[in-house]
């Protein structure tokens, strides 16, 4: 144990009895000038030093002229191949970096040679940099590092390359992009090729915005046609091709993006009635908006309108039923709704009645197939009372919400 430990000491005593020359540096002990005390014993033991003292090994490799390679130093040392050896006499190195005394700054010896004939040991690792293998030095009695030799990175020999299976080059469309809930799109891969062979087979997968799998399916292997409903709100669709030795492709090509609307949402209206006879009305109605097609949609609103001024009229239910297209940002509505009053039936202005209505708006704010806001003009009047238009109809504008 103690002859061990004399070897260890006398290898790791002190560092640096230098003798310097115009600039060169040859070295006989190791450990009057440390980087680290104790003496490294294990690979575990370089891992903690340079975890431990990181920044006064950045300062080393800057007092180095190499402030570039303390990142690949530091960061490759834990995976590097360190190996143990010895050193013998006529060893050099390019800068040797170390603290006087073992404390204070950092300082660095250049064209440092070992001069003892004796070897000491020391770990050896390689770190690889921008093209160029850089190798160090650590001796284990006090830690310091020294670059002993700097060399282009190997170039490992080509393996032969056998012939292998070209895989297929996937081109599909899918049409429509855009449409319904439920709606079909047809994915066609019949674009696609293969070099060395054939495309066999397909298969489409259908993700959501957070990458989760909506549907798979198998397309047509005779024609690369398949069918997908369209999914609600924004998805992805995914081709991958299959040639005939079993290689799978996809491509940029392959994946698409499709929106499916929902033909039902709700809406909601607040607005204002006038009578000329007089009378002056609010109103507010919900209910839900059915698509039919891009430019047609059915309306079905119930509501109340609250006769707040006027000599004439009384408030009313009122149970709406419209067409309406849509062109642009504007619509046209037209439809029959009931007006049902508890006035005097035998008043044109106050009696329950079956109104036609037309109407027309333009939308303010917000996307067609997300919540918007549309103002609107309204007029509405009971068959019976077209003779007495001017005086008995009621004539409205709002806000209509869609949801």
């Amino acid at each position: 144990m103690n002859g061990k430990f004399i070897s260890v000491a006398t290898v790791g005593l002190v560092l640096f009895a230098l003798s310097v020359a115009n600039g060169a540096t040859t070295l006989m002990e190791i450990g009057r000038s440390p980087f680290h005390q104790p003496p490294l014993t294990t690979i575990e033991s370089l891992v903690d030093m340079v975890r431990v003292k990181e920044t006064d090994i950045r300062k080393g490799f800057e007092v180095a002229g190499r402030p570039e390679l303390a990142e690949p130093f530091i960061s490759q040392l834990p995976t590097a191949d360190i190996e143990a050896g010895e050193f013998a006499k006529g060893t050099s190195f390019e800068w040797m970096f170390f603290k006087k005394k073992g404390k204070g700054q950092v300082r660095v010896a250049r064209d440092v040679t070992w001069g003892n004939e004796k070897p000491f040991p020391g770990f050896k690792l390689a770190v690889d940099s921008e093209g160029q293998r850089y190798t160090f030095v650590i001796p284990l009695g006090c830690g310091n590092i020294a670059l002993m030799d700097v060399a282009p990175v190997p170039v490992p020999a080509a393996a032969p390359v056998a012939a292998k299976n070209q895989p297929p080059v996937c081109t599909a469309t899918v049409s429509p992009a855009a449409g319904y809930c439920g709606d079909k799109a047809v994915i066609d891969a019949t674009g696609s090729t293969d070099s060395d062979g054939t495309v066999v087979a397909m298969s489409v997968v259908v993700t959501d915005a957070e990458g989760k799998v909506v549907s798979e399916s198998a397309g047509d292997a005779s024609t690369l046609v398949s069918e997908i409903a369209i999914p609600c709100g924004t998805n992805m669709v995914t081709v991958t091709v299959i040639d005939d030795d079993g290689e799978k492709s996809t491509s940029p090509e392959c994946t698409t993006e499709v929106r499916g609307e929902q033909r039902a949402r709700f809406l909601a209206d607040a607005g204002y009635y006038h009578m000329p006879d007089p009378g002056h009305y609010l109103f507010g109605r919900v209910g839900l908006e059915y698509k039919l097609t891009d430019n047609w949609a059915l309306l079905g609103l119930v509501g109340y309108a609250e006769q707040f001024d006027g000599i004439d009229g009384d408030s009313a239910f009122l149970i709406d039923f419209m067409g309406e297209y849509s062109f642009s940002r504007y619509f046209v509505d037209f439809g029959v709704g009931g007006w049902f009053s508890q006035g005097d039936d035998d008043l044109d202005t106050e009696d329950t009645q079956i109104d036609f209505i037309v109407g027309a708006g333009a939308r303010l704010f917000g996307e067609p197939d997300a919540f918007n806001t549309s103002i609107f003009v309204e007029v509405r009047a009971a068959a019976d009372e077209f003779d007495d238009f001017i005086d008995y109809g009621r004539f409205g504008a709002g806000l209509r919400f869609r949801f």
